[in-house]
């Protein structure tokens, strides 16, 4: 049918547009309990007592919650409530169950505290210095990463610069805010979620109340997007479970927006202390950063500075590097990942080094990145990851091609007395994170066939990906295909959906599914027919035989072994139409690409993007249309992180971003249109040999950015998010 490389529309959208989609908060079974949760009201104190009798005596409250003590690892004091110690603001501290939600939130406000307001530490460099404010200690992680004789490199080189960089605090932001429903019916618990892997959840939850229940089931509501923080359970997660558990009926908690500030995890916020060496053509020689990564109150996020560190060299083939990276513990809501985790950090840090190498050697920015790009595929980078296939000098030469049309366009507004420049970002991803995924591929008795994933997109258009992949091996039409996930007890063991692997991993776990079903189904075919299955050829949807010019349709195949249920089996072959494959890569995929941005930054300091031109190469692009809704999406979150958005604290720890109106979201006047194209050189081992794209643009478009506004003001930018009030013109 050729359905791959085409751009198909969703096939997940009509549900959500007419409003029939089910969220967590759409679901309510009889009996429906509703919780709220009663959060610490400070960024660090000792939790004396927690005196909830009031609370009982509201009306409609069945119950309270406080200390407890199920165990979660990585988490604060390894429990889902404080305990002993309040450590940052909106940290779950007791939780009120009740008949309907507005007696819990009455409940929850008639809930008193005493505690010890202890000095808070917000900033980690000043974390660093202190006697530790999580568990008695500052730094919660520390690892060296070390490649060749770098410090020998740096000393040697004829140039040397250093520098610190800052990349701020941010928060997903997902339209819908995090909330689940669990159900105990005395014996089997099943809790719907908005969640990115209800099999983590589901593994997750085992771990603590496997012992309490005798099956347990996760099933992903409809999500209302999620951009990597709904990919782990929450503290709210365990308690609601615990709720359901006690009090054994229906318990629901939805969080609301303020609670989804302050208590779902944050991201980025990193320091980069770095100094290198380079040559006089640009080219460099040895490079050191010690990186500190503000992981909050809890540990979990220690992982996104070990990622930011592997990558750091990017495309690039210096040798010679040393990074240390320093997790530390702040009062601010813990961190964890957020689209691009720990890669648009890297880029950021690698590209900015690129663009001051140019600036010291006066050289073209693009004729730099030449310089260091590395020739030869599959490489191997300092610190052993085997970037796997492409031509990054290709498509390099390509985004030259558009920065210079840009920079001639800016150079003409130049004349006129605005303020314009031009900026360039070379991006190499770390993708497909394992080990594998699953799909199974069943024909039903109709003749239509449903794929059950084990990833569990929220709106990336992964399940008509997936489709288009399915119904061009079957040779079938798309629309006789049905693509689900998100239930446990639908297919065994999964992963879920989260650096940009869904389509790779799960599309050809589905594919392989797919193949190994035409063989089941040329066997039973082979047997109606009264044939050697050696002579029959699966062809287009059906089982034909070249000799004799006898055909059977797929629909007739599955047809013919249901009406053969009534009577005796008698057939040799495996009679369910049913195959389920597990698919992994023994190394990450490595997509790449270039952003080129013009902007212009008004008087008062506003930035306007002019034109903004993406290119990546992502292997064989399986659906256009829904990859390039990922780099546009991508691009305005990029710009989001770049020029508005920033969570902050007060020097007590006290949030100041808690809602929309003190959290600058990209709104509608901020957006642009943005001219992206792709190539098809670096594919993946895989059969189905596409690259993920989901993370590609937050990745690249930051230093793009940046280095526009950069050129436009001839300033040196070291932080994002940047600031209007100094880019105002005097």
């Amino acid at each position: 049918m050729g359905y791959v490389g085409r751009p198909i529309r969703r096939k997940e959208d009509p549900k959500l547009i007419t409003g029939r989609g089910r969220y967590v908060d759409d679901l309510e079974l009889p009996g429906t309990l509703f919780m709220a949760i009663v959060r610490s009201p400070v960024a660090h104190g000792v939790l004396k007592k927690v005196d909830y009798s009031d609370a009982l005596k509201v009306p409609g409250v069945v119950g309270v919650i406080a200390g407890l003590k199920v165990k979660v690892d990585n988490r604060p004091e390894n429990f889902p409530m404080a305990v002993n110690e309040l450590l940052y603001v909106g940290q779950p501290v007791a939780a009120v169950v009740a008949k309907d939600r507005y007696s819990a939130m009455d409940g929850a406000e008639a809930v008193q505290l005493d505690y010890e307001e202890l000095q808070a530490v917000i900033d980690p460099e000043k974390a660093l210095q202190s006697k530790g404010v999580v568990e008695g200690k500052a730094v919660a992680y520390e690892r060296e990463y070390v490649s060749g004789d770098p410090e020998g490199a740096i000393n040697s080189s004829p140039k040397k610069l250093e520098m610190k960089l800052r990349i701020g605090r941010v928060y997903a932001s997902p339209m819908e805010t995090r909330g689940v429903l669990s159900v105990y019916d005395g014996n089997s618990l099943t809790v719907y979620a908005s969640t990115q892997s209800p099999h983590f959840m589901r593994r997750f939850l085992l771990d603590a109340f496997g012992g309490r229940v005798n099956n347990l089931r996760v099933e992903q509501a409809d999500t209302g997007g999620a951009f990597g923080a709904k990919l782990f359970p929450y503290p709210e997660d365990y308690i609601t479970v615990e709720a359901s558990l006690r009090f054994k009926r229906p318990v629901k908690w939805i969080g609301t927006r303020r609670e989804d500030f302050v208590s779902t995890y944050l991201s980025r916020d990193q320091v980069h202390k770095v100094r290198f060496g380079f040559d006089q053509r640009g080219t460099l020689m040895g490079l050191t950063d010690e990186l500190i990564i503000n992981l909050g109150a809890a540990s979990h996020g220690y992982y996104l500075g070990d990622i930011t560190a592997t990558m750091l060299p990017g495309p690039y083939g210096v040798k010679n590097v040393r990074v240390n990276v320093v997790g530390v513990h702040t009062n601010t809501t813990p961190l964890d990942q957020y689209r691009g985790a720990g890669r648009p950090e890297a880029t950021f840090v690698i590209e900015r080094i690129m663009d001051y190498i140019a600036d010291e050697i006066g050289a073209d920015p693009v004729e730099v990145r030449k310089r260091n790009l590395v020739r030869e595929l599959p490489y191997t980078n300092p610190f052993g990851l085997t970037y796997d296939s492409g031509n990054y000098q290709h498509l390099l030469e390509r985004a030259g091609e558009a920065y210079a049309e840009l920079e001639r366009k800016a150079q003409a507004l130049r004349t006129q007395g605005r303020r314009v420049g031009v900026g360039l970002c070379f991006y190499l991803e770390q993708n497909n994170f394992g080990p594998w995924e699953s799909a199974s591929v069943r024909v039903r008795g109709d003749g239509k066939v449903s794929v059950i994933m084990g990833a569990a997109p929220h709106g990336q258009g992964t399940g008509t990906g997936v489709a288009q992949v399915v119904a061009d091996e079957l040779g079938i039409d798309i629309d006789d295909v049905e693509v689900s996930w998100g239930d446990t007890s639908q297919i065994g063991e999964a992963f879920g959906t989260y650096g940009s692997r869904s389509l790779t991993l799960a599309g050809n776990a589905a594919l392989l599914a797919a193949r190994r079903l035409k063989d089941k189904v040329r066997a039973l075919a082979s047997e109606i027919m009264g044939t050697d299955v050696e002579e029959l050829v699966y062809k287009q949807g059906g089982v034909e035989n070249p000799k004799d010019g006898r055909r059977m349709e797929l629909r007739d195949v599955a047809k013919f072994t249901v009406a053969s249920m009534g009577g005796t089996w008698n057939f040799k072959s495996d009679p369910s139409l049913e195959v389920t494959e597990y698919f992994g890569l023994n190394n990450y995929t490595f997509p790449y690409g270039a952003h080129v941005a013009l902007v212009e930054v008004e008087d008062d300091g506003s930035v306007k993007v002019l034109d903004y031109r993406a290119i990546d190469d992502v292997g064989v692009v399986v659906n256009p249309m829904l990859a390039q809704g990922q780099v546009m999406g991508g691009i305005i979150q990029g710009y989001g992180e770049v020029f508005t958005e920033e969570i902050k604290y007060d020097d007590q720890g006290n949030p100041l971003s808690t809602d929309f109106s003190s959290y600058g979201l990209p709104r509608a006047h901020h957006s642009f249109r943005v001219s992206w194209e792709f190539m098809e050189e670096g594919k993946s081992a895989a059969p189905l040999p596409a690259k993920g794209i989901g993370e590609g643009a937050s990745i690249g478009s930051l230093n793009a950015l940046v280095r526009a506004v950069e050129r436009a003001t001839k300033s040196r930018i070291t932080e994002v998010p940047v600031r209007a009030e100094g880019l105002v013109r005097v």
